[in-house]
């Protein structure tokens, strides 16, 4: 991944607290089927409860016993153009992980099983919304365990040539972002938006991945 990453020694992981928020996961496995963007190959997805502690995990079930497991965690991910692609020591990866991985946090999984029998999580709409609808269906349930949370203590930022993003402190989950294009169509455009109260289905999930007649352009925030 590309950029310059300033001041790492920003974030500390903490202990939950008496009357922290518990973990949640899904209540049944839930099954879809759609197209990999990227590869054009149909791919069948099924979501399952996953334990605790064991944050989201990728099975590639169309790959051996003992490769088909990724973990999706910062230090996974292998490539961030025009998808997100994480990949294990075998060299096996997922790709085009970002909408669903968006759903997930923004309905409140903590730990889930994501089957596929595929390279690519299906593309769907374009957005996120169809996942969120997913979960929504199976239902969610709590865990005897504490959420762990990540603090971050002062800010950082990480660039790329014009592009920037930072983290700062803050009490709320809060996102600030912005685009421009030479596109008319797109041009600038800039939002903030505080994740709550179940506001990511009504306020982020629909946000759709845009295609060029070239390439394929994000504007989801997830």
């Amino acid at each position: 991944m590309s950029g310059e990453a300033k001041d790492t020694s920003i974030v500390a992981h903490i202990s939950a607290e008496s009357g922290a928020a518990t973990q949640k996961t899904l209540k049944t496995a839930i099954k879809c089927t759609g197209v990999g963007l990227h590869g054009g190959q149909d791919v069948t997805m099924v979501l399952r409860p996953g334990e605790i502690n064991t944050g989201i995990v990728f099975v590639r079930t169309d790959v051996p016993q003992g490769r088909r497991s990724i973990s999706a965690r910062w230090d996974k991910v292998s490539d961030t153009r025009l998808c997100t692609v994480i990949s294990n020591a075998q060299g096996v990866t997922v790709g085009t992980i970002e909408h669903l991985m968006a759903a997930l946090r923004g309905c409140g999984v903590d730990n889930a099983v994501v089957e596929l029998n595929g390279a690519e999580v299906p593309i769907m709409d374009g957005s996120a919304a169809p996942f969120v609808f997913l979960i929504e269906c199976a239902g969610l349930v709590s865990q005897p365990a504490l959420r762990r949370s990540i603090r971050v203590l002062r800010p950082v930022e990480v660039t790329a040539e014009d592009r920037w993003a930072r983290l700062t402190p803050s009490a709320s989950t809060t996102f600030s972002f912005e685009i421009e294009f030479q596109s008319r169509a797109i041009a600038h455009q800039e939002g903030l938006i505080r994740l709550a109260n179940g506001n990511f289905k009504t306020e982020i999930a629909r946000a759709r991945t845009g295609r060029w007649r070239t390439r394929s352009w994000s504007a989801a925030t997830g």
